[in-house]
């Protein structure tokens, strides 16, 4: 468990500055921890370390607003990793509406594509076709074995939470199977 977490090493070197402008709006947790577990990334050539959870309250609205769309999206990827699933669908959300395009954005939706609740994959699936064919073949070439972990998971949570609702594994109704299925097609051409 981490105290104090390094969110430069979140992004790519190019944020940089800007992470540091958005980790002074995050509130503080005195003895407590702030995150808790990490996930290792190729990212285009830079290795990449973000939490798997972030125990902190959300920045308050008018500070957000002093910050530029790049700044945003970097609040927003970093409470993508929130405990609570109501504000990681939150952030998802507002990184749609603000159609968010820096390639590091994805990043954070394809973790968050590992997980249980079905409502963000669906946020997320449509989000996925904004990479070009050629950054995804890249970052499948890169990550094979990331994205080869976050297709079990996706298979873990359906047999855990949605098996009932749709009994057949692989079954494209299911929005999980989509999104791994649509990882699989550029793993296999990387």
């Amino acid at each position: 468990m981490n105290r104090k977490w390094n969110w430069a090493g979140a992004f790519p070197q190019s944020c940089t500055d800007d992470v540091r402008v958005v980790t002074l709006l995050l509130p503080r947790r005195l003895f407590r921890t702030v995150t808790w577990g990490t996930i290792d990334v190729m990212f285009f050539g830079e290795s990449l370390i973000f939490p798997s959870r972030l125990y902190l309250n959300e920045v308050k609205e008018e500070k957000m607003q002093t910050l530029t769309d790049r700044q945003r999206w970097i609040l927003y990827c970093m409470y993508t990793r929130h405990h609570d699933g109501y504000i990681r669908e939150k952030y998802v959300q507002r990184l749609k509406q603000e159609q968010a395009k820096a390639d590091w954005v994805l990043l954070y939706l394809i973790e968050l594509t590992g997980e249980y609740v079905r409502e963000i994959l669906e946020r997320i699936e449509p989000m996925l076709q904004t990479w070009s064919e050629e950054q995804l073949r890249t970052f499948a070439a890169a990550n094979d074995l990331y994205l080869q972990r976050v297709e079990r998971r996706i298979i873990s949570y359906w047999d855990v939470y949605q098996r009932t609702t749709y009994p057949v594994l692989w079954d494209s109704t299911y929005v999980g199977f989509r999104i791994a299925q649509f990882y699989r097609t550029y793993r296999a051409h990387s």
